[in-house]
């Protein structure tokens, strides 16, 4: 079977104008790093060493250029591009005509999730289990998400409703998804909504919600969707202060392929001298007499 990750990367960035008039938000620094090194862990993290990048065709050479084809990660980095912005099943069945994944997890490039215990099940997840599975997190306004409501035992989704008017539940979907092979099949009996594009909860209704895993993220992990400029200050802080704080680096895929074996350290040194200079160098040299 072949699995792998599909990362998007696309949209216009519309909640962080006028900044992102001239560069793609996932481009954009959170405090140390681009915003596209905190999803991308999300996958390393799961152990995926194939990942397919989807974006519009005028910033594919930027992402070209920070990513290349993922060896300094020890990972195989594969790009389709997404010319108009139609939505979330869009953008992965962009990915699917580059690389016709089996099984595949999918996480929108402005999600950035950190919690060990989340990640120490991710990977056996994935690998054990088939079933389209939707990801959620406790939320305090649910109004500004796509909610799910929920089975009292939580592992079944009830309905889905985007940016509900009256409460139904506290549990967002993240953004962080996995599915099958019959992907395509439902993206094909699926309509352009309302707002202009395709909607991922149209695609996961298509799969029977009844046929959907439902797995919650958990207190003790923290989630932000990296979208507005609030959550840009958010995030910054909270990966300014656990890194100052705790000595540790958060969400750098270069730290997660150095443990993961994935590179040696002699890789993992000339890129260190490659970027020397920066704070992020200075952080990942700090790794490696751990």
């Amino acid at each position: 079977m072949k699995t792998g990750g599909i990362l998007l990367c696309g949209g216009y960035g519309t909640r962080l104008l006028p900044t992102t008039s001239y560069i793609n938000k996932h481009l954009i620094p959170i405090y140390d790093k681009p915003m596209i090194y905190y999803s991308l862990s999300i996958l390393l993290l799961a152990e995926i060493k194939d990942i397919t990048i989807v974006c519009d065709r005028n910033d594919l050479n930027s992402f070209k250029s920070l990513l290349k084809d993922g060896e300094e990660f020890g990972v195989q980095i594969n790009y389709a591009v997404q010319d108009s912005p139609l939505g979330i099943p869009h953008g992965i069945s962009s990915a699917l005509d580059t690389n016709n994944y089996e099984k595949f997890i999918c996480a929108l490039g402005d999600n950035f999730i950190f919690g060990q215990n989340f990640y120490s099940n991710l990977h056996s997840f994935f690998n054990e289990n088939n079933q389209t599975t939707v990801f959620t997190q406790h939320v305090k306004d649910p109004e500004r998400f796509g909610i799910a409501e929920l089975s009292k035992d939580k592992k079944k989704i009830l309905s889905l409703v985007e940016k509900p008017k009256k409460f139904i539940s506290n549990n967002a979907v993240i953004g962080l998804y996995i599915f099958d092979d019959k992907f395509e099949e439902h993206f094909k009996n699926t309509k352009v909504s309302g707002r202009d594009e395709f909607e991922i909860i149209d695609i996961i209704k298509n799969y029977k919600l009844e046929n959907v895993q439902h797995r919650e993220i958990g207190r003790g992990t923290a989630w932000f969707d990296m979208g507005t400029t609030e959550s840009f200050y958010n995030s910054s802080s909270f990966v300014r202060t656990i890194q100052e704080r705790q000595g540790l680096l958060v969400c750098s895929p270069h730290e997660i392929a150095f443990r993961n074996n994935w590179i040696d350290e002699v890789l993992l040194v000339n890129y260190i001298k490659s970027i020397e200079g920066s704070e992020y160098s200075e952080n990942l040299a700090s790794i490696i007499n751990q």
